[in-house]
């Protein structure tokens, strides 16, 4: 647990040492590249789709969201309880079974909860402050759960939630069943903190992930258990804060393997966890189908930053029939380290821009930026990146990638670094606007008789001085 916290804590350190040992300058950008002046190894500023930051979008906003008065069958405000041994219910509408606040401490163990009926009649009150959950911790309480079970079966219950800087509940050997939509498992918004162990949660509706932070941020910290979930819009984790899983299998029957929206954070470490949306099962007709997804919804419920997923030591299995990684209207890291990843589909990793169907940014201006770095890393698969996109990969030490880079665009808006203890086995043409390579001989790339093109013009490439080199394999590595 305290290794997860750590972790978390020093994102933006390991982000800052990807920086400087990835030094990326882009001076003669065509369409959809990082600005002339942008360098070192940062990511690009944000898509024009998104709202400036600060503010929410003009889609998807949710009224009546303010703060609202919380009840419930048991409170405990501003004092300290403990509660053993006992079963609790309700049945009211936008009504808890437990609520700690104004700083309450509250211990309990070896007890039940049930949430047996009564939908809330408010969803952004339900997903920002809990509203109807069924059980919340709010108000710099602390909130102590262990052999703990809770079951929800109404609209908008969420099973276990914190909300407000300064609130934690810590759980242990925690069984969680939720059978409505919006109904996730664990819960956190505005700086609330879930700390949580040996966790066994299965939910059934939309929108109701079993991992998941909301409006505000959050911190959701899971190590060991197992979580199932069964809805449209429920992947295992879906982070608008920072989420930790460690020692988890988590399947999602029907949604993402994970989703971040915006500024904020996965971890995965030792994990197994697989999902993936398809087409024919898509509401949306036009929205690509993918495991996991980096984007911003204009919503208002994530900031305006970068999304950063990052696993290590895990195996991610997609279930999807398009790409594995998918990127749109944000811009996002994704770090990968000895990690398996199964992917029955032919795209690992696409970057573009969307209908805007959904609201997610204006169409033609909400592209995806998005930086790879690996290590010790086995990749299979296709790379896109339309003319509003840019995808920069920085293949480490260890790693192997095979496929192709924009081998139907025929673009350059990637940018491809190696290490000289990585390889690239090309499975097609290839077009890339900046190579570099720590092995100067190129020995490390396996053509397969294809080309690997790149942008002579540009600067960052004055090394290759505009001379194609031909591979031992019949390929060869050409300017144009």
């Amino acid at each position: 647990m305290k290794k997860c916290i750590l972790m978390i804590s020093g994102l933006l350190l390991v982000l800052g040492l990807y920086a400087v040992q990835n030094k990326t300058e882009l001076r003669q950008p065509p369409k959809g590249m990082p600005p002339k002046d942008f360098a070192d190894g940062e990511l690009p500023p944000p898509p024009d789709g998104l709202p400036p930051e600060g503010m929410s979008g003009e889609f998807g906003h949710i009224p009546d969201e303010k703060e609202p008065e919380l009840t419930a069958t048991i409170t405990v405000s501003g004092e300290e309880k403990t509660i053993r041994s006992g079963e609790y219910t309700c049945e009211e509408a936008d009504k808890s079974v437990l609520l700690a606040e104004n700083r309450a401490k509250v211990s309990v163990s070896d007890s039940s909860f049930y949430k047996n009926a009564g939908d809330s009649s408010n969803g952004g009150q339900s997903n920002f402050f809990g509203l109807n959950a069924a059980v919340i911790a709010k108000g710099k309480s602390s909130l102590s759960l262990k052999n703990v079970n809770i079951t929800s079966d109404a609209d908008g219950s969420n099973a276990v939630f914190a909300t407000g800087e300064g609130t934690v509940i810590e759980a242990e050997n925690l069984k969680i069943r939720t059978k409505q939509n919006s109904s996730r498992g664990l819960d956190a918004t505005y700086g609330g903190k879930i700390l949580a162990k040996n966790v066994d949660i299965e939910t059934q509706g939309a929108h109701s992930a079993a991992f998941a932070t909301d409006r505000g941020e959050g911190d959701v910290i899971i190590n060991g258990g197992i979580a199932v979930t069964n809805g449209e819009g429920s992947p295992v984790i879906y982070s608008t804060g920072n989420i930790c899983v460690k020692n988890i299998e988590g399947q999602a029957n029907g949604s993402e393997i994970a989703v971040i929206e915006g500024k904020n954070s996965i971890l995965v470490e030792n994990s197994k966890l697989s999902g993936g949306t398809r087409k024919e099962e898509s509401k949306h007709l036009k929205e690509a189908s993918k495991a996991i997804m980096l984007y911003q919804s204009m919503s208002g419920d994530a900031d305006q930053g970068t999304s950063v997923f990052t696993a290590k030591d895990s195996r991610l299995t997609s279930t999807s029939d398009g790409a594995f990684f998918y990127i749109t209207n944000t811009q996002g890291i994704i770090n990968l380290e000895n990690t398996v990843i199964e992917n029955p589909g032919d795209v690992l990793l696409q970057a573009e821009g969307n209908e805007s169907e959904r609201g997610w940014g204006r169409k033609g201006n909400n592209g995806g930026m998005v930086t790879v770095n690996t290590k010790n890393q086995i990749l299979n698969g296709d790379i896109f990146a339309d003319e509003i996109s840019f995808v920069i990969l920085n293949f480490g030490e260890g790693s192997e990638y095979t496929g192709s880079i924009n081998k139907m665009i025929k673009s350059t808006h990637v940018n491809l670094k190696l290490d000289k203890k990585a390889t690239v086995n090309l499975t097609a043409d290839s077009y890339v606007e900046v190579f570099e390579n720590g092995d100067k001989k190129c020995t490390n790339i396996v053509s397969n008789g294809h080309t690997l093109y790149y942008n002579k013009k540009s600067p960052d490439n004055k090394w290759l001085k505009g001379k194609t080199i031909k591979l031992k394999d019949g390929g060869e590595i050409r300017g144009i």
